[in-house]
């Protein structure tokens, strides 16, 4: 059963929603394949959930019948009718897709039920299958209309004093009853109202606490039987959680904190033509930025910017903008990342600092760029920390790094350093990335890069280039042109990296090698983030406001630049001969207060002139890529 395998599909008539829809017939044998990405419900599968899992897989026109919805307007009311129609038939042309004929197993997997099944129970038969998160959507827009019943605040002094029920829920792993305290709904201002939660693992473990009878008693217990010895203790936290959770369903810290629209759900953008403002409300959650969201201004002065902070590499980046100003109106492929480059030049030339200075103008966050060192993948069996170790191995729980930092940040810029350096493992990945757009995880989660922009950098063709210099000849033959540079890279490129590979990226963006105009440049910018290091110091010299003179650029450029290493010597050289002096006139001489330092060079000598003034401070707010004044991370 390869790609090419051909479905029967079926076109049927959609009374209630005035539109044809194509269903596929899945092979029998196929379908438990399909069936497995239930799995991660944790054997909670809500109705809701599975009938969009079943319309998802099945309807092969879902994205015209969503367009159909939306130019037509439905309401929420009218959408639950249209649902069960779709799935009653997907569910007749597809008899093992029957919720009836399906059952989970011990392990929470949803099987095809089967003479002679042990230790199963029925898929309708767990506790979250008559949880519909439509029917909830539309009472909650009706309780949002209305004034919430608000609780007698008089009797309560802390979270002693809110009525619960208790339940008793069969927890496998101890093999007992916990009892659970089920509280109303309208708890939840109490319960969660003005406390913070960075971390799902500080989440849970708060709602443990509350909400697990006689608590204390039950970790005493565990101890006793050396159970944190044997599983990881967040694990057993997590079970307790979802024990919690499945009574007390507002203690959710998806709805707390916020998550992404689920892909799988095809109706996830369609409620939004129910009513704008009812779906908003029935939806609120942490808004997580996504491209779509970034302004039109920002993409059109998206060059500009970039410029301002990357010198001596105007053809680059307006290759760069240029794709990333395609994709910004839908004319890219909906299954590929935003876009997928090659930063191919010299050590040194901005390759990496643009892919920060990227991440800082689009997404605005330091969050918004996941470093990858290609170095310590260089082996085939390290690309497993990438998207997690298998069920079975250390780490399997943990997830991996890239599919972590993608699934929290789902809008980013990936850079992998020195990708000629990661292990063919790695090329493999990157491959389906720029494919499909869509990684599984170690744990058998998908995650979406449709968000990110993949930037590989890569001294590869440089050497080539070189050579080109060295070519002994009449005219023009050893002068490195564009064309030229250009068709060596791609030469290097093709004998590094599969065909495959490289059709599949946006684009290769040749960084030009810097000329002097370009160093002299760097410094100036190196030199004014100098300024705003001391001003953001926090110590008693910060303030001092520092000048340079012009001679400073020429004397930096003597002493600090090293072809061969690009513009990397820069700011060792500025520590070395600026920094260090300076740091040494103020100790020696006792400058505090407001006062100015005039930094010049007369007769290849640092002189430094320091005057009293009094001046007003001024607030400085550094860009991330900056390493002074970020003392969060």
């Amino acid at each position: 059963m390869g790609k090419n395998k051909k479905y029967e599909v079926t076109r049927v008539p959609i009374k209630s929603a005035s539109f044809d829809l194509l269903i596929m017939e899945l092979p029998e044998d196929e379908v438990e394949d399909k069936l497995t990405y239930l799995t991660r419900e944790k054997g909670l599968v809500r109705k809701s959930l599975y009938d969009d899992f079943i319309i998802a897989t099945c309807v092969s026109n879902i994205n015209d019948f969503l367009t159909h919805l939306n130019q037509k307007g439905t309401d929420l009311k009218k959408l639950n009718e249209i649902r069960a129609e779709i799935v009653k038939n997907i569910v007749k042309l597809n008899k093992a897709l029957d919720p009836e004929n399906l059952v989970l197993n011990k392990n929470d997997v949803v099987k095809m039920s089967r003479s002679g099944d042990k230790d199963v129970v029925k898929l309708t038969a767990n506790e979250f299958w008559n949880k519909d998160t439509y029917k909830e959507t539309e009472q909650q827009i009706l309780k949002n209309q209305n004034p919430k019943k608000a609780l007698d605040m008089s009797k309560i002094r802390s979270l002693k004093d809110l009525e619960y029920t208790p339940v008793q829920k069969f927890w496998k792993r101890l093999g007992h009853y916990v009892t659970i305290k089920q509280f109303p709904e309208e708890s939840a201002d109490v319960i969660l109202g003005g406390r913070e939660f960075n971390t799902r693992t500080s989440f849970e473990q708060y709602v443990v606490t509350i909400c697990i009878e006689e608590i204390e008693d039950l970790f005493v217990r565990l101890d006793a039987m050396g159970l944190p010895n044997r599983v990881s203790p967040p694990i057993l936290v997590h079970e307790l959680y979802e024990l919690c959770r499945a009574s007390n369903t507002f203690l959710d810290f998806n709805e707390f904190k916020g998550e992404a629209v689920d892909e799988m759900d095809p109706f996830s953008t369609m409620h939004k033509t129910a009513s704008e403002g009812e779906f908003d409300e029935a939806t609120a959650t942490r808004k997580i930025k996504l491209f779509k969201h970034v302004k039109k201004d920002t993409l059109l002065g998206l060059s500009d910017v970039i410029k301002e902070k990357v010198v001596g590499q105007d053809d680059a980046i307006k290759d760069l903008v240029d794709a990333i100003q395609r994709s910004s109106v839908g004319l890219k492929d909906p299954d590929q990342p935003l876009g997928s480059f090659i930063f191919a030049g010299y050590s040194g030339c901005g390759k990496t600092y643009t892919a920060k200075i990227l991440a800082d103008s689009l997404i605005g966050s330091r969050r918004g760029l996941i470093p990858i060192d290609c170095s310590e993948y260089s082996s085939d069996h390290e690309y497993a920390k990438l998207i997690g170790a298998p069920a079975g191995y250390i780490g399997h729980e943990s997830g991996g790094y890239l599919t972590n930092a993608v699934k929290k940040q789902p809008f980013s810029v990936i850079l992998f350093d020195e990708i000629e350096k990661a292990s063919e493992k790695v090329h493999q990945l990157l491959l389906q990335v720029m494919e499909e757009a869509r990684l599984t995880d170690g744990r058998g989660n998908p995650v979406s890069f449709r968000d990110t922009i993949i930037v590989m950098t890569s001294n590869i063709g440089v050497s080539e280039v070189n050579d080109i210099a060295k070519t002994i000849g009449f005219g023009d033959v050893s002068k490195v042109t564009n064309e030229k540079r250009t068709k060596a890279i791609e030469k290097a490129l093709k004998k590094k990296f599969k065909p495959e590979f490289l059709n599949r990226l946006t684009g290769i963006i040749n960084f030009s090698t810097l000329m002097k105009d370009n160093y002299l440049n760097i410094i100036k910018l190196e030199l004014d983030k100098l300024k705003i290091n001391l001003k953001l110091s926090g110590t008693e010299f910060s303030q001092i406001d520092l000048t340079f003179d012009d001679s400073m650029l020429d004397y930096i450029y003597n002493v600090g630049i090293d072809e061969k290493y690009g513009a990397r010597p820069l700011k060792r050289s500025i520590e070395h001969e600026i920094s260090t002096p300076l740091a040494r006139k103020f100790l020696n001489d006792e400058v505090v207060g407001k006062a100015s330092a005039a930094i010049s060079v007369k007769n290849e000598k640092l002189v430094i002139d320091i005057t009293k003034e009094d001046k007003e401070d001024t607030v400085i707010s550094p860009p991330f890529y900056m390493e002074a004044g970020n003392k969060d991370e």
